[in-house]
């Protein structure tokens, strides 16, 4: 996705009728976006991973392999945030339609396109998109914020102890002294490797740990 909802979108207009696919795909680039148009659905996941379109323009109705298909392979890779599809259909029975929300369509609209609408929902579909990428943002930097205010607490206190015995340690060592510094540094070094696990973990799990303050929780 560009990294503002309202600057040109690469769209995949995926339809058999070059008529219709051409009088979009320049209707579109009139607008600043850019286009690719694809006549048939059989290479349209090889074309998606090549070409990486922010939105893809489906016609429901095709030979070889129809636009239900097509939609079902899409989403077995992309969710309706990460790759919004917009259905183009001649139908206008309403059991069409919802079939093809519920198999994963982001909206739709009918032939003939009216240019206006078409791109209002475009517009619409992208921007949905791209506010989902932004909060994903940030939320991984909360995630992040998280972490260092939870390992901060945790080290803090074995560090302390650890610090205060290394100075006792120096002027008389006691074994029960010794044996409390190392249980501090062990804790420490446990803490060092939670921090190196969860940064190859791909989830983040919060938890409660003060009065308004939410902390990762620790496995």
């Amino acid at each position: 996705m560009t990294t503002d909802a309202n600057k040109s979108l690469k769209i995949l207009i995926i339809d058999d009728s070059d008529f219709d696919a051409t009088l979009l795909s320049k209707a579109l680039e009139k607008k600043g976006h850019k286009t690719r148009y694809l006549q048939d659905g059989r290479e349209s996941l090889s074309v998606i991973d090549d070409y990486k379109p922010d939105l893809i323009l489906l016609d429901s109705v095709m030979p070889h392999t129809s636009g239900e298909e097509i939609l079902k392979s899409v989403r077995e890779k992309f969710n309706t945030l990460e790759l919004p599809v917009i259905m183009i259909t001649s139908k206008s029975e309403t059991s069409d339609i919802v079939q093809a929300l519920h198999l994963g369509a982001n909206d739709y609209i009918t032939k003939p396109v009216n240019l206006e609408i078409a791109l209002m929902r475009i517009n619409t579909q992208a921007s949905i998109s791209y506010l989902s990428r932004e909060m994903s943002q940030l939320r991984e930097v909360a995630a992040f914020n998280a972490l260092v205010a939870t390992y901060n607490h945790e080290i803090n206190n074995p560090l302390t102890i650890a610090v205060g015995l290394a100075h006792k340690i120096a002027k008389n060592i006691h074994k029960e002294d010794a044996e409390r510094l190392q249980s501090s540094l062990c804790r420490m070094a446990k803490i060092v490797k939670k921090i190196k696990t969860l940064s190859e973990e791909s989830k983040i799990e919060f938890d409660d740990y003060a009065a308004k303050a939410k902390m990762v929780k620790l496995k």
